[in-house]
């Protein structure tokens, strides 16, 4: 058996088309020494690869790329051998995760590309769901009406071509794509070949998961649409659609001046001249929100919102960055909850006066 000495990575990242857009210089050149007891070097990309995901999100579900291609050549050289061993892997990157329960290099998703089975939805107004178009990913999305006797029938449907195992003039923002609708459905099937689903059918080759929609009409208050990077590297939409709070927050410094003015006979001051000065004035605007009352599933989407790191509110037209204040947060049953509403705070993500000149 060869005796592994070294090996070297050369790590190369970018987004747009895979082959006319890959890089001629590797962006990352990484060499190590120390092979495991198996005679194996380790390289760990994930975090190199990440900062190559620059996402730009502006209510556009048409232009958002939420991901990155990622291509490397690895060189071994052996202690016995002459000649180094070459290999190559590639992949497309997103800013998702799994959880530490779900194991070692554990995929995601090749289908819907949300973890809630049920969406809550305002009433009369286009939504987006986010679907894989890599391999094994969606092929049709249908949508279900019911007439008012409770009958289902067929309302529309999309149909899609994944994407093949070895690309080519692809692009990185082809493979993650939003469906747009504004089908007031009763049902949502996903069709896909995600062999991870919980419907697969080994005799058909196909899984069929649903969506069930929620479409909620609120007088009282005004919807606040909180778009977020979720756990499969995806824009989702959540509404919240109750009770919201403003708040801001301002910091100053001052300092004490005289304002006397001396003549050669007197001295006085003006009582409208100030002699506590304000100055570095700086505010930030932070509100509350609330949901509404959600099926406790929504725990995991809640649960993905306050990990994100990339979070947006539209308002007024415009999509505006938001942080997540809270770094707590208490799961909810209906056992235990009866109701499940959550609450959560949230700062804008830039100061209240201007400081981009």
């Amino acid at each position: 058996m060869a005796t592994l000495t070294s090996s070297t990575l050369k790590l190369y990242c970018w987004t747009g088309q895979f082959e006319s857009d890959r890089p001629t210089t590797a962006q990352y050149t990484i060499t190590k020494s120390n092979p495991d007891s198996n005679n194996t070097v380790r390289f760990e990309i994930s975090e190199l690869v990440q900062d190559f995901i620059n996402i730009t999100f502006n209510d556009d579900y048409s232009t958002i790329d939420t991901s990155c291609w990622w291509y490397y050549t690895k060189t071994n050289t052996y202690s016995d051998l002459s000649t180094p061993t070459s290999t190559t892997e590639y992949g497309l990157a997103t800013k998702g995760y799994t959880y530490f329960e779900d194991g070692f290099n554990s995929s995601l998703s090749s289908s819907k590309l949300i973890s809630n089975e049920y969406l809550y939805i305002p009433k009369n107004i286009k939504y987006y769901i986010p679907i894989y178009l890599g391999p094994g990913g969606v092929t049709n999305v249908i949508y279900y009406t019911k007439d008012a006797l409770g009958n289902e029938t067929q309302a529309g449907s999309q149909s899609f071509t994944p994407y093949n195992q070895i690309p080519t003039t692809e692009s990185s923002s082809d493979y993650i794509q939003y469906v747009e609708s504004a089908i007031q459905a009763s049902k949502i099937e996903i069709i896909s070949s995600n062999t991870s689903a919980s419907t697969y059918s080994s005799i058909t080759s196909i899984a069929k998961e649903t969506i069930y929609p929620i479409f909620v009409c609120n007088t009282k208050y005004t919807n606040h649409k909180v778009s977020f990077i979720n756990k499969f590297g995806a824009i989702q939409d959540l509404y919240f659609n109750k009770k919201r709070q403003d708040r801001l927050s301002v910091e100053k410094d001052n300092f004490v001046t005289s304002t006397i003015r001396s003549t050669t006979n007197s001295a006085t001051y003006d009582t409208f001249t100030p002699s506590n000065i304000v100055q570095d004035v700086a505010s930030t605007k932070s509100i509350t929100l609330n949901t509404g009352y959600l099926r406790e599933e929504y725990n995991e989407t809640i649960r993905q919102l306050l990990q994100s790191e990339n979070i947006w509110i539209r308002e007024n037209n415009l999509t505006l960055p938001i942080l997540v204040k809270d770094s707590n947060f208490q799961y909810k049953t209906s056992v235990n909850d009866k109701l499940v509403n959550y609450t959560i705070n949230f700062e804008f993500a830039f100061d209240g006066i201007n400081n981009i000149r």
